[in-house]
């Protein structure tokens, strides 16, 4: 039979690893430092392994590490669950808690937002950019409800559906040599090039990108990062197309020549879960600019 995790034990254990003692634990979550400590031996023993090295909570155990990323998804989640249920009553429309990609979310997403806001749509929305990992992660451990992002690998716990397919282009500064071509770029143009490796590259799997990462001595993982470095000459990169929206003069897009270098973009959400009449909505406004944006953001649309 499963034990019941109490959520105050779990709001304990939170406040104080992220407080550094029971004391200021119990400041921040407005109970007693006896009542904190009293409920994080509880929570030991419904787990059935200490949560630290010692008595004086300064380390954690390895259980205590697993349990601290756990317990903080479970809360975020319980909270965006209450948030989502109240919001619904009061209007019965709900709210929408989104997880994009940075190229959606500087180029679709606004726009999506303006047409719901133009058709009267009242629930709120509330949006975080980031990679496409980490937003899997978010969806599956419900913290948000839908994801913008690439699947690399199919998940049998979440559904997707694509909105557009969309190239990788070699990004360099505008006095670039190679800025200038006229015909799309081939793999051994780029060779000895300084590189800056990035996720969105390392996604494609491909043996041309990963040689030219082989030899880097920078990463970025943010898109503006990327875009800074190669703006302020530090080297090279290969970037989703829809990121040159959010690009200086400075910085050119070239497309290469190889038909693999692209990426397939769409929404998830978990698997058989009935979402909200407001993420419903979301999604269609989604689906509608992908398909308006084609022309104009150089992307096919599924």
């Amino acid at each position: 039979m499963t034990k019941t995790i109490s959520l105050t034990g779990m709001r304990s254990f939170v406040a104080v690893c992220e407080t550094g003692g029971v004391r200021a634990a119990a400041d921040q979550i407005g109970r007693t430092p006896s009542a904190v400590s009293m409920t994080l031996k509880q929570l030991e023993d419904d787990i059935g392994a200490p949560l630290f090295e010692s008595e004086r909570k300064g380390a954690l155990s390895p259980v205590g590490r697993i349990v601290l990323d756990e317990a903080r998804a479970m809360i975020a989640h319980y909270d965006r669950a209450c948030l989502a249920m109240t919001s619904y009553a009061a209007d019965r429309q709900g709210r929408c808690d989104v997880a994009s990609v940075p190229s959606v979310a500087v180029t679709l997403l606004p726009r999506a937002i303006a047409q719901l806001r133009a058709e009267g749509s009242r629930f709120d929305i509330h949006i975080r950019d980031s990679d496409s990992s980490a937003i899997v992660d978010a969806v599956e451990n419900g913290m948000v409800e839908v994801g913008l992002c690439v699947l690399a690998s199919k998940r049998p716990q979440l559904s997707f559906e694509p909105l557009f397919h969309e190239p990788l282009d070699f990004v360099c500064p505008a006095d670039h040599p190679l800025a200038k071509s006229k015909r799309p770029l081939k793999w051994a143009q780029l060779e000895g090039e300084s590189f800056i490796r990035n996720g969105a590259a390392a996604a494609l799997g491909l043996a041309e990108t990963e040689a030219l990462a082989a030899g880097s001595k920078l990463t970025a993982t943010n898109v503006s990062s990327n875009l800074a470095m190669v703006e302020a000459r530090l080297g090279v990169t290969i970037l989703p197309r829809l990121c040159r929206w959010k690009s200086s003069h400075d910085v050119r897009f070239v497309p290469l020549a190889d038909p693999r270098s692209s990426r397939t973009v769409g929404w998830i959400a978990k698997e058989g879960r009935n979402l909200q009449p407001a993420s419903l909505r979301f999604i269609e406004c989604i689906r509608q600019q992908a398909q308006a944006g084609e022309r104009e953001f150089g992307y096919a649309a599924a």
